[in-house]
């Protein structure tokens, strides 16, 4: 494999770690309470972006923005029906 190749399938696998990340979290607390906790989603995609951003530096930011990115869509996604009743 090149030197791209190489680099290209860190970049998907970071992309896709986050986003698998958020999503089993935001199901996991989907189904486990009656109201969706939709702070507990916000704090730790959040909060989980500052460590990774104060241990790695700018070294992970497409990790970084896509884990910020679906915690906001999974944030609305489940909380549909509370925004727009």
């Amino acid at each position: 494999m090149t030197q791209y190749n190489i680099e290209e399938l860190k970049m998907f696998n970071q992309v896709f770690l986050a986003l698998f990340l958020v999503a089993d979290f935001a199901l996991y607390l989907f189904f486990n309470n009656a109201v969706f906790p939709w702070f507990a989603l916000l704090g730790s995609g959040i909060g989980l972006a500052i460590i990774v951003l104060c241990w790695t530096g700018k070294k992970h930011t497409y990790f970084i923005a896509t884990l910020l990115v679906c915690t906001a869509v999974f944030s609305l996604v489940y909380n549909w029906h509370t925004i727009v009743h």
